[in-house]
């Protein structure tokens, strides 16, 4: 800076900067807020989206995504598991993790839950994996009839054994079972996750059965160098239809090759449309600035006329102006980096469960982010206004008075209010119909019991016989009311599927529309709590083998397929493509329920419908209680233990905190958004009353002038209102076109946005109307108290 500016420059711009305070800290506020921000979603669009396993070869680790023909995620099969394994030539490797929580028992009898992992031996290869002691896996730990081994985290090593360098070789009980000690990971070893012990997984069945891994596996892969995952993906499809026509089967399987720290697809679309909510908030907050500066660097023309006229060249004139630009840039980008790094601190804290990969530390490539906005919003904000008020001599100023130039401001200015008007309505517009959208994810479902219903996830179930079994030992728990189990609990949100009503006389059948359907166990919907509303709930004669297809559907089902009608004794059924063998049945609609979550936050799917399985994996157990739901926690984990000492019970919680974190990260991300608009908001009405009050503060004289002639208080105030409300209208129009087309992109989000609606763009406007005719208002009436003969004698 020092190259480009003087120090007596610097010091002048600060001393300048801080004779205008109330002024200054508006405009370093503004900045600042705009920089933190937008530093914020930057960093967390570069770290969930653009980021790499943090070793080397971690770039080319993929994740193995696998797509049912309706697009909905289902396990890798073994038989393609092993193709792959052998057949693949884009891929280096082929492998599986999981993560999960173990039972440890201590020589004590003491019994601790510890978070692990399953590997592959195989893997451990590719990792920088140094052992302390003992020895990492090797391939034949994951052989068939292999002794059973474990690695520990050096924190367990130390917690528990006092870090006993004698440990290696030593058994301890995981699961129920021995388990000989093979080594010591260091802390710093957190693959796949920062688990404490990491058992092998064999590569026969992954810890699953003959068809299926165990559930909660993940199957990855390391691409060869140079090869793309494009080309990984390509190549697998072609193995994977291979084996679809081997099997004969006639629907599609379809595997993604994705970096291994993206989750989907779809998750670089929503960040970048988060990170372009962010950056057009930083564009209200810069167009306010830009008004404030502008109107701040016009007022002072007769200062820059003297500087002129005293022999100041226009390039000094206008570098000092943007000096001072730059230095509330430099001040606002300090506060705003320093602002991001803490609140992102206070988000990787608040929040469990993180990526090991995920560190929110602010990188260079954002660094230089902020460094770039800083000028760039300097340059708009100093610079080009600075050029403007400078385009003309100066001098010229000093012998046409104080009150110069109104009506090249005035036409600058009637821009930067339009522009500034449009970009808040439709904006805040935006901000606010989100901020309402994440807001729904988190309300109460009204149907649900509060405090009366436990829930956890049943980790390793092998069978329903074994899930039978759990529930039974549920429900034989004293006051428990009802017990079952599910696919998915309320708010977790069972996937839709294509869903037709029977037509009944010369009804058209109509097309098939989506439906969450929800397959549930038998006692499921008492255990949450449903009441039939009309017909009644499934009952133990629907889960007998060949008996007949029935469902339960929710109010909202009603509403939306069948128009309110009564639909007991209907039929609906799944339209998707299948073999005719496999073709869905009818099922008679036999009791509707009120809503209970399926699929909160998005009116359009709340409709849907419960069928009975019997056969299928049901992971979720519900019981309900006449009691505290958490006074069951202990019993409930000696039952299972009773069934079989390997399964987990994990995520247990009431029914209301299902799906807490989500909720918890959905409600943060509302409340920021409307904070956000709240103060973009707030700006625009500062930034819209200083820059119309400026404005007709410059129109004295012209006011003097008028009432010199005859002019009534009506009719002036008339003429100076006029213009700025018909400013004030241009804004809001395109500003509430803009507002409705901007929230028409929730397509691109991966939530549901209500329908656009006027009434937001139209309180938006009002109150920044509002503001703005008193802008008007104030410095008119007090020109008009003024004589005319001292109008014409002000600035």
């Amino acid at each position: 800076m020092t190259r480009l500016f003087s120090i007596g420059e610097v010091r002048l711009g600060l001393r300048l900067i801080a004779k205008q305070p109330i002024l200054s800290a508006t405009i370093i506020l503004a900045l600042a807020t705009g920089i933190c921000v937008a530093t914020m979603g930057f960093t967390l669009r570069d770290e969930l989206v653009n980021s790499r396993l943090p070793f080397a070869g971690g770039e080319r680790f993929t994740r193995l995504i696998v797509l049912d023909h309706d697009g909905s995620r289902v396990a890798l099969d073994l038989a393609r598991y092993h193709l792959f394994l052998e057949r693949s030539s884009t891929l280096e490797h082929v492998g599986a993790v999981g993560a999960r929580p173990f039972t440890f028992t201590h020589g004590n009898g003491e019994v601790e839950s510890v978070h692990g992992a399953f590997i592959t031996p195989r893997t451990m290869r590719l990792l920088p994996a140094s052992p302390i002691t003992g020895r990492t896996l090797i391939p034949a730990d994951g052989e068939a009839g292999a002794e059973r081994v474990v690695l520990i985290r050096e924190s367990l090593w130390k917690r528990r054994y006092n870090a006993d360098p004698n440990l290696a070789g030593r058994q301890i009980e995981i699961g129920g079972l021995p388990r000989t000690v093979v080594g010591i990971m260091p802390d710093t070893f957190e693959f796949p996750a920062s688990g404490e012990l990491w058992l092998p997984l064999d590569d026969l069945t992954l810890g699953g059965n003959a068809q299926v891994a165990a559930e909660g596996v993940r199957v990855f892969g390391v691409v060869k160098p140079g090869v793309t995952f494009e080309a990984a993906t390509s190549e697998l499809n072609e193995l994977s239809r291979q084996a679809s026509v081997a099997e004969g089967l006639n629907r599609e399987v379809r595997v993604q090759a994705r970096p291994y720290t993206a989750d989907s697809n779809q998750a670089d679309v929503a960040m970048s449309a988060l990170v372009f909510v962010l950056v057009m908030l930083l564009l209200v907050v810069a167009s306010n600035v830009a008004t404030l500066v502008f109107a701040r660097t016009w007022s002072r023309a007769p200062e820059l006329a003297v500087r002129s006229a005293l022999g100041a060249a226009r390039s000094r004139v206008v570098g000092q102006l943007f000096l001072e630009s730059l230095l509330l840039g430099a001040i606002a980008a300090a506060l705003g980096l320093g602002g991001a790094q803490a609140a992102l601190r206070y988000i990787k804290g608040s929040f469990e469960g993180w990526p090991f990969w995920v560190t929110l530390d602010p990188n260079p490539r954002i660094m230089a982010f902020v460094v770039f906005l800083t000028v760039l919003v300097s340059a708009v904000s100093g610079l080009l206004p600075a050029l403007r008020v400078t385009r003309h001599d100066l001098r010229n100023t000093l012998h046409a008075g104080r009150g110069f130039a109104v009506g090249g401001f005035g036409r600058v200015g009637a821009v930067l209010l339009v522009v500034e008007i449009a970009l808040s309505v439709a904006l805040l517009n935006g901000a606010v119909t989100m901020a309402g959208a994440f807001e729904s994810f988190v309300d109460e479902i009204p149907a649900l019991p509060q405090r009366q219903v436990l829930t956890a996830h049943i980790g390793r179930i092998t069978s329903p016989e074994m899930r039978d079994r759990v529930v039974e030992a549920a429900a034989a728990l004293p006051g428990v009311v009802a017990a079952g189990a599910g696919q998915k609990l309320p708010r977790l949100y069972p996937p839709p599927r294509p869903t037709v009503v029977e037509p009944i006389g010369d009804e058209p059948l109509r097309a098939a529309q989506p439906a969450p359907t929800h397959a549930v166990g038998n006692g499921f919907l008492e255990a949450i709590g449903a009441r039939p509303l009309a017909g009644r709930l499934l009952t133990a004669t629907d889960f007998i083998e060949g008996a007949a297809p029935v469902a339960v559907v929710n109010e909202p089902f009603v509403q939306k397929f069948l128009g309110g009608r009564n639909p007991i004794g209907r039929r609906i059924r799944v339209e998707e493509a299948r073999a005719a063998a496999e073709e869905e049945p009818w099922r008679e609609i036999v009791g509707v329920v009120p809503d209970l979550g399926l699929s909160v936050g998005d009116p359009a799917l709340a409709g849907g419908f419960y069928t009975p399985v019997r056969d299928e994996m049901l992971y979720y157990l519900a019981i309900r209680t006449s009691a505290d739901p958490m006074t069951l926690v202990a019993p409930l984990r000696a039952a299972v233990a009773n069934v079989n000492p390997d399964l987990q019970l994990e995520e247990i919680r009431p029914l209301e905190d299902a799906g807490w974190e989500e909720r918890v990260f959905l409600a943060g991300v509302a409340s920021a958004l409307t904070a956000m608009g709240g103060m973009a908001l707030l700006l625009s009405i500062v930034g819209i009353y200083a820059l119309l009050s400026f404005m007709v503060t410059r129109r004295t004289r012209e006011i003097g002038i008028r009432v010199a002639l005859g002019a009534t208080n009506r009719q002036v105030l008339f003429s100076i209102t006029g213009g700025a409300l018909v400013y004030l209208a241009a804004g809001g129009v395109l500003g509430s076109a803009l507002g409705i087309a901007f929230v028409q992109m929730r397509s691109m989000i991966l939530i549901s946005i209500p329908e656009p609606g006027i009434w937001m763009p139209l309180t938006i406007f009002l109150t920044l109307a509002i503001a703005g005719a008193t802008a008007c208002w104030l410095p008119a009436r007090r020109a008009m108290r003024i004589r005319p003969a001292e109008a014409l004698n002000s600035d």
